[in-house]
């Protein structure tokens, strides 16, 4: 992947996959599990409803960050870029 920060490589390839109608084909969701010292955000990324990008870190921030670098690889794998 480019140095450029993981969500904006993946909306940059949706961006020519989908153009404006980006919203329709895609979907974040988020889940939160806490233990009292350390909370665990789980992201996932899909396009169609196939899941494209899964992945857990302590803040949202970072899981939505890994899930979209995942998403973005599985991209590159199937030629889109």
């Amino acid at each position: 992947m480019s140095t450029r920060h993981p969500r904006t490589s993946l909306n940059n390839v949706l961006q020519n996959m989908y153009g404006a109608n980006v919203l329709a084909h895609t979907r974040w969701e988020f889940k939160e599990s806490s233990s009292p010292n350390s909370p665990t955000w789980e992201a996932s990324f899909y396009i169609d409803d196939m899941n494209y990008g899964t992945a857990l870190a302590n803040t949202k921030g970072a899981a939505q960050d890994e899930a979209a670098r995942i998403a973005y690889d599985n991209l590159k794998r199937e030629g889109y870029s």
